[in-house]
């Protein structure tokens, strides 16, 4: 089956292949369940490691989508702060392509390693704990990439921040209002945000849920990017078709000072 994808792939018909994969893709993603999917505590140190050997350190199409909204909105020489920096490709792109001072936080040994192995700044941190026993000095902007989705307070974690801030929160979540999503519901079935367990994800926003949560937390949303989704029609109408967006955050406090 292997081989007879690759050859369809390298083959006139592969425009026809792709659109029918994606089909057949966007059908499972609806009805059905990840091929890796298991009931469990998620453990990131197998998370990593199980794609050390394949993906690890490598931006994914959409993954890069995501790293150019982020490379759009920081400067060079600005000091940032990747928060859940995971492998440590998004925090690389920002240094490669915009020069910034970058910083990184994971959980995970594994992906600390690595980072640390291709010459990356990152140290191990539970986020869930004190940042100021991992943090002193002020970022201009501290990046919560596909992070906030997983913790049990979010809210704690960007008040504590801050003070540690001066130019923003870059935050990006997935869209719990996407249209796939709404119509997973129909069928009985939990919006599909996860890869191997559920318990991935512990917090959900949809596109208004989000704007109401960020005023409540007195912050100002100053930018918005609906960087996946469905070609077209995402910048249109966001909160029905927009897959994920990159948030630009800036506290209540520095917005009414200008």
């Amino acid at each position: 089956m292997a081989s007879l994808k690759r050859t369809l792939r390298q083959s006139a018909l592969r425009p026809l292949y792709l659109w029918l994969a994606n089909r057949y893709r966007t059908w499972q993603r609806l009805t059905g369940y990840p091929a890796t999917a298991r009931v469990g505590v998620v453990d990131y140190d197998v998370y990593w490691d199980s794609k050390a050997k394949r993906v690890m350190g490598q931006l994914s199409a959409w993954r890069l989508r995501r790293a150019q909204v982020f490379a759009s909105v920081v400067e060079p020489g600005d000091r940032v702060l990747d928060l859940g920096v995971g492998d440590g490709a998004l925090l690389k792109y920002l240094i490669d392509e915009r020069g910034i001072d970058g910083y990184g936080l994971d959980v995970s040994q594994q992906a600390v390693d690595f980072c640390r192995e291709h010459g990356l700044n990152v140290d191990l941190a539970d986020i869930n704990q004190p940042l100021e026993a991992y943090i002193s000095e002020p970022f201009d902007y501290v990046i919560l990439s596909e992070i906030i989705e997983h913790l049990p307070d979010p809210e704690s974690l960007l008040n504590n921040l801050r003070p540690h801030i001066r130019k923003g929160l870059i935050v990006s979540v997935p869209n719990t209002g996407y249209h796939q999503h709404r119509l997973r519901l129909l069928t009985g079935k939990f919006p599909l945000q996860w890869v191997v367990t559920p318990g991935e994800h512990l917090r959900f926003w949809t596109r208004a849920d989000f704007h109401w949560w960020a005023r409540q937390l007195h912050f100002t949303i100053v930018r918005e990017v609906p960087y996946e989704g469905t070609r077209g029609l995402k910048n249109i109408w966001p909160g029905l078709f927009a897959a994920a967006f990159v948030f630009v955050l800036q506290d209540d406090a520095i917005v009414e000072k200008r």
